[in-house]
């Protein structure tokens, strides 16, 4: 470990490693910092549906930042996947509505995915929805071509061998300790199974995902973020186990969700939600949905039987916390039956969990330099669809590292 790097990145989840995988084709002396043992590590960029998404959540005049890099991103991805033999599939996606309350989310969604630019968007029928997922019940639905999933675990072990043949090291299974600027450097600290290891660093970016917050105050004590840990868990179902539950293997939405800041479900009237939202008081999510899955079959990657349902969110936890307070099977099934009424809830199992770094009263992703350290870059509030994002975001973060060197 040298005494003195260029680029110090904290965190090598997805965002991390593809900022690593960007910077190391322009600068030498690069080192990431990551807590897990292993790379993948137990993080938000390995425990997720493994969606791209297409960009039609975030509104411009909330989310103008999140609308780009996922519009951006998911093409990106997309070529990435292609170039470097990724398993990827645009399979696209049915948000749909099961009632009349229903459908002025989804026309909400609709416009909002036309202001973003998101390609071959189209409304259609529930008769054209059926026909193209038979299990599928609705009144209406969007589609969306350019929706699709990854195996999100190749996509980052991609990106992170990709950085290493390029000179960036990892340094795995260790925390920072310490971080302070000092003479135009900044000191780190990283500690791993208490032995300390002190080296200095011209750049800094701050990758951390739930303890971004974190990280920011240690360089910025006034730093004003707070992440809110909002976990999210999946059961999954077997497609080939009944003719009623053969999923065609597109991405299967109900229309967007709306959550209090604890994760609570909140069943409001669109324009209850309109009003609330703007003064952020509650939180749009994607609702609990169905996702094929890629299975390892005969050395290829190929969507298999297995399709999870989720995500079911709860906050007010920590930010370790995978398993306390978990959801039954039962709301899973009442969550899509509107929708799949053929899944029985002996079907179901329980999949995985996930912890989402949400920024507390923010509905944008933070990235910018520090105020104060503008050689500081911090990330943070780097939650869904980050994944899709992480090839736009990286190219932000490319912009800035240029701007300041």
């Amino acid at each position: 470990m040298p005494d003195r790097v260029k680029i110090t990145i904290i965190g090598a989840g997805v965002v991390g490693c593809a900022i690593a995988w960007r910077l190391s084709k322009k600068f030498e002396d690069i080192v990431i910092v990551e807590k897990n043992p292993r790379i993948p590590g137990e993080n938000q960029s390995s425990r997720n549906s493994g969606v791209v998404h297409a960009g039609i959540y975030y509104p411009q005049e909330q989310s103008p930042l999140k609308a780009r890099v996922c519009v951006h991103g998911n093409r990106l991805l997309y070529e990435f996947c292609e170039e470097h033999g990724v398993p990827c599939r645009k399979t696209g996606k049915l948000i749909v509505a099961t009632n009349e309350k229903d459908l002025d989310y989804l026309d909400d969604t609709m416009r909002i995915a036309r202001e973003n630019g998101v390609p071959g968007l189209r409304f259609i029928s529930g008769d054209e929805a059926k026909a193209m997922e038979p299990n599928v019940v609705c009144v209406r639905a969007g589609y969306f071509p350019t929706s699709g999933i990854v195996e999100a675990t190749q996509f980052l072990h991609k990106l992170y061998s990709l950085a290493t043949q390029q000179g960036a090291l990892f340094l795995p299974g260790r925390n920072v300790v310490h971080l302070e600027a000092e003479h135009g450097y900044f000191d780190i600290v990283a500690q791993a199974s208490g032995n300390t290891e002190p080296f200095e660093s011209e750049i800094v970016i701050n990758c951390a995902g739930v303890y971004s917050d974190e990280i920011a105050r240690m360089i910025n004590p006034d730093s004003p973020y707070e992440v809110l840990p909002i976990r999210g868990e999946a059961a999954k179902f077997y497609k080939t186990r009944r003719p009623e539950i053969d999923h065609a293997g597109l991405n299967v939405y109900p229309v967007p969700q709306i959550i209090w800041p604890d994760g609570l479900k909140a069943d409001l009237s669109f324009i209850e939600f309109q009003r609330l939202y703007k003064e952020k008081k509650v939180l749009k999510t994607v609702g609990v949905h169905l996702t094929p899955t890629f299975d390892l079959i005969d050395g290829n990657y190929e969507i298999g039987k297995t399709v999870t349902v989720g995500p079911a969110t709860k906050g007010g936890i920590s930010k370790e916390d995978l398993s306390s307070g978990s959801y039954p099977l039962e709301h899973f099934h009442r969550e899509v039956h509107s929708f799949f009424p053929g899944l029985r809830l002996e079907d179901l199992e329980y999949h995985q969990a996930g912890i989402q770094a949400k920024l507390k009263g923010h509905v944008d992703y933070i990235i910018e330099p520090d105020p104060k350290h503008p050689r500081f870059i911090q990330l943070i509030g780097i939650d869904s669809p980050g994944l899709t994002s992480s090839l736009a975001i990286a190219r932000i973060v490319e912009e800035l590292v240029i701007a300041i060197n």
